[in-house]
């Protein structure tokens, strides 16, 4: 028996992207400068931004850690530190996101509709709201409100008009005695 997959909240999606944004531009530019200087020493301010962002990647650790890792002392040691948690963010995601093929697209599995990965950036396929008989669901809801609008109008016009002139005559035929139907008062009747 497969385990259910695991769901997520929205804003917990939102504050996954954010934080893999501004670690994979930190991990970026740190790894840029160990390609050039592997064994220089991380400024104080690289360092605090750093270990800033190891802590907030805690709650998207398979396994928590109790007490997380301080910051490399050179460049070429913080590239890998922040590589490999990057590395645990991709696998929070991969556990927590899923292919849409509908959509076309990587959508995050939370608890209602699936939300799309925003930070990918994907083209999604749009999908048109059908009606239970494969119509599409928007031109029924606009016949359904123009129809609901012309009998508005006509409720309104008739209370409009038997508010200026009164109410309407009453029949002077009841609806069962016959009616003349003929021309200029002719005597033929329908039942």
């Amino acid at each position: 028996m497969r385990p259910e997959p695991a769901v997520i909240t929205i804003p917990l999606a939102e504050r996954h992207e954010a934080l893999w944004l501004r670690l994979h531009a930190v991990h970026r530019d740190i790894g840029a400068i160990a390609a050039k200087k592997p064994d220089a020493l991380v400024g104080e301010s690289a360092r605090i931004v750093a270990e800033g962002l190891i802590h907030d990647c805690r709650p998207f650790l398979a396994k928590p850690i109790q007490a997380l890792p301080v910051a490399a002392l050179s460049f070429a040691g913080l590239a890998v530190q922040l590589g490999q948690f990057l590395a645990r963010l991709e696998d929070f995601e991969n556990r927590h996101a899923f292919w849409d093929s509908r959509r076309q697209g990587r959508m995050w599995r939370t608890g209602g509709a699936p939300v799309p990965v925003m930070r990918l950036r994907q083209a999604l396929a749009d999908t048109e709201p059908k009606t239970h008989k494969g119509g599409d669901a928007r031109q029924a809801l606009v016949k359904l409100m123009q129809a609901k609008d012309a009998r508005m109008f006509e409720e309104g016009f008739a209370a409009g008009r038997a508010a200026r002139t009164g109410p309407p005559p009453a029949d002077p035929w009841p609806p069962a005695a016959p009616r003349p139907t003929g021309s200029n008062g002719e005597t033929s009747f329908k039942m």
